[in-house]
């Protein structure tokens, strides 16, 4: 075949306009009719003598004007030709590159004087400089990391010019699988439909292992199981890469790297609470775990840990075997609530990206309870709220209440009658515990409505007073409707009671160990203090749609024991049974009711902690509790940026930032505005610091694609285009032949004139 493909093939459909000429020509032929003339004889017969020299003219003519036409369509619809064709000598010969340079963190690596980074960049000028864009050379410049980004798309000197942009690499890993993607596009635009593709890939990167060898989590099926053959299927990766064989396109790495298979390097991989952060005047032990993800055991590793830019302590871990972890445990004192910046570090390395770690610690002010007692007794044993605030705030040494050294709960008791009459007591409460409140007035329930809509949580226990049909009814009229848009999560029926203790009661039969309040109670050793404590009464419900059921009691109907919904903002919680120990023995039990009280009210108020630690690469919103004014984003460098966007009023006293982000380097970041700051965090994916790397053959021998470059082996010719294209050659010849035409069809017009 003459031509391989062509880049626009629809524009071969403008060859038929080759057949204009022909069709004018055969119609003005039809215009004339021959008479016969006795005064034209002569003149007939003068003709003959010159007629086949009119005709050949006439014809060349013609047939020039034709293949003006059909070169021209040819020419724009740009064919190519391989290079063992005959018209290869005329095809216009060029590069189409496509050049990817690896700006991954990993390339941060300084083996010597120069990094990988500025190695990778260095031979990417020299790449660009060997192409000349007169000679019609077209780049795509692309850095790859978290995604692919293009830079340039057209001469090699635009390239070069952006490359001079270009600084320290990104923190961030590079997916591969999203790059090869990208390739699979350009190679099929390329293509334009036929079945090969002529760009030239460079990739200039370390050879990560991570990179091209990332590791793959087991699938899981349907029915939760392990399913083993899903490491026969096909990835995304493995899938684009076969496309680019398709199109014949091979990826040229250059492998830029450090010159041995593994590099010594140490990455802090996490830091973490290990507990619950209680509160204020509390410490918290905080965990800095350090991998080694060198060949080597490393000793005498020192490990600092900053607190708000403060340095805290440093420690040292004595020994880290090879490819292995270790972890070293700060204890650390929080005086005030609200977030805290905390920064591990180790001494400087080679890589330096993942020698420091940041994270964002919400430490919580005491959480405010407002007790509302409907059945206060002189007897404290007796008194479901006199309960709760011992637990909430124990006594302390001299038998005071509420003046321990500290407690997550700062509680207010009031009686229901002092409820019903005033709705602003509830206005600085973040949780209210209705204990055994029978008839509240409609009044106050409205306000209780928008004040837990507004975020605040609400926890009904029932008792005695709901052993009264009444007051069961009283309280599904303030607080239950069918549309489900009444505070209870629950319609309330009969309460049920046992007759005789000795002879019956019922237990906690199943419970939601994956919720917060209830997590404590998953461990086997602690399970029992819930199942099996003795429940004397309660009250039948029927749960609204929305609600969570979280624990169920062993009754024929399977009864709900505690309920949870969510009210806009805020929650409601609904114990069907009542703190009292005439109902149940809950209260007998200090090591159910304190853990459930405790987890319990502190994940209802608490929640969901809001997302202040990302990795780098994604966005995250914020929420806070003053009017941002002229808010700012401070990167770790100190980069002062302004929020785009304004804020939004997400309830009462509570603004919600637009979205911050992406996240670009790892490290400490913070909002400020006037009056207020709210640091977070951005983190490395600890994995990007394995600086192991891939063997020449080894990547070879996994896909054809790939190609490894070697300066001994790569010649010249073995990077000349494998095809070139024609429609310059056929631009010139469409001109050539209209310039022909011209002179002929005057030459002709002379001739004929002077006959």
């Amino acid at each position: 075949m003459l031509f391989q493909g062509f880049v626009h093939p629809l524009f071969l459909w403008g060859t038929l306009a080759a057949a204009v000429p022909l069709l004018i020509h055969l119609l003005n032929r039809q215009r004339h009719k021959p008479l016969q003339w006795a005064a034209m004889e002569f003149v007939l017969a003068a003709y003959r003598k010159t007629r086949r020299r009119a005709q050949l003219e006439n014809l060349l003519l013609l047939l020039l004007r034709m293949a003006a036409v059909a070169l021209l369509a040819l020419a724009i619809a740009r064919p190519f030709t391989g290079t063992n064709s005959p018209l290869a000598s005329l095809t216009m010969q060029w590069r189409n590159v496509v050049l990817v340079l690896d700006t991954s963190a990993s390339t941060g690596y300084r083996e010597s004087v120069e990094s990988v980074n500025e190695t990778i960049l260095a031979r990417a000028r020299d790449l660009l400089e060997e192409l000349d864009g007169a000679r019609g050379d077209r780049v795509r410049l692309y850095t790859a990391g978290a995604r692919p980004r293009l830079l340039s798309t057209r001469s090699p000197e635009d390239a070069l010019a952006l490359l001079s942009t270009l600084g320290e690499p990104r923190d961030e890993p590079l997916q591969l699988a999203d790059l090869v993607a990208e390739l699979v596009d350009v190679a099929e635009e390329e293509a334009a439909g036929t079945d090969q593709s002529s760009i030239e890939v460079r990739f200039l990167t370390d050879l990560q292992r991570t990179t091209f060898f990332p590791p793959t989590p087991l699938a899981m099926g349907a029915d939760g199981e392990a399913r083993p053959e899903a490491a026969l299927e096909a990835t995304p990766l493995q899938r684009a890469l076969d496309r680019l064989e398709e199109l014949g396109v091979a990826v040229v790495v250059e492998d830029l790297g450090p010159a041995i298979a593994s590099p010594a390097n140490l990455g802090v991989e996490s830091v973490a609470p290990l507990g619950s952060v209680l509160g204020p005047g509390t410490s918290a032990e905080v965990g800095v775990s350090v991998r080694n993800f060198g060949a080597r055991a490393r000793n005498g590793v020192r490990v600092t840990l900053e607190v708000d830019g403060t340095k805290l302590a440093t420690k040292t871990i004595e020994l880290i075997d090879a490819r292995g972890r270790a972890e070293v445990v700060f204890q650390v004192p929080f005086q005030r609530p609200g977030p805290h910046a905390l920064v591990a570090r180790l001494e400087g390395d080679r890589l330096t990206v993942d020698d420091e770690r940041a994270l964002t610690v919400d430490v919580p002010a005491p959480i405010e309870i407002l007790l509302v007692n409907g059945d206060p007794s002189a007897e404290i044993e007796r008194d479901e709220v006199g309960v709760l605030r011992t637990i909430l705030e124990p006594f302390d040494g001299d038998g005071s209440l509420g003046r321990a050294a500290f407690s997550p709960f700062r509680t207010r008791v009031i009686d229901a009658a002092a409820f019903r009459a005033d709705a602003a007591l509830l206005q600085e409460a973040d949780l209210i515990v209705l204990a055994n409140v029978a008839s509240p007035s409609t009044r106050v329930f409205e306000a209780l409505e928008r004040h837990v809509e507004a975020g605040a949580s609400l926890f009904v226990s029932l008792g005695d007073r709901f052993l009264d049909r009444g007051a069961i009814e009283a309280l599904n009229t303030r607080a239950w409707r069918a549309d489900g848009t009444g505070l209870l999560p629950a319609k309330l029926f009969r309460s049920v009671v046992v007759p005789s203790r000795r002879e019956a009661y019922y237990r906690c039969a199943s419970f939601d160990a994956e919720h917060p309040g209830l997590r404590f109670f998953a461990d086997e050793r602690w399970r029992p203090y819930l199942t099996e404590v003795p429940v004397y009464g309660f009250v039948e419900t029927q749960p609204i749609p929305s609600a969570r059921v979280l624990a169920t009691l062993d009754d024929e109907g399977a009864s709900p024991l505690l309920l949870e919904r969510t009210f806009g903002r805020g929650r409601v919680l609904l114990w069907t049974s009542s703190i009292d120990r005439d109902w149940n023995r809950v209260a007998d039990s200090p090591n159910t009711l304190v853990p459930l009280v405790h987890e319990l009210f502190r994940s209802a108020v608490l929640g969901a902690p809001m997302e202040l630690d990302v990795p780098v690469g994604e966005s995250l919103n914020l929420e806070v509790d003053s009017f941002p004014r002229q808010p700012v984003v401070v990167a770790p460098d100190g980069e002062r940026r302004p929020l785009d966007g304004e804020p939004v009023a997400a309830a009462e006293g509570v603004w919600s930032l637009p979205t911050i982000g992406p996240l670009d380097s790892a490290g400490s970041w913070r909002v400020e505005w006037e009056g207020g700051r709210q640091p977070f965090s951005a983190g490395l994916r600890p994995e990007e610091g394995d600086l192991e790397r891939v063997g020449h053959d080894e990547l070879e021998s996994s896909h054809a694609v790939w190609q490894l470059y070697r300066d001994e082996g790569t010649r010249e010719e073995e990077i000349e285009p494998e095809r070139g294209e024609l429609w310059r050659t056929l631009a010139a010849l469409a001109l050539a032949c209209l310039i022909a035409e011209t002179l002929w069809a005057a030459f002709v017009g002379r001739n004929r004139r002077s006959v």
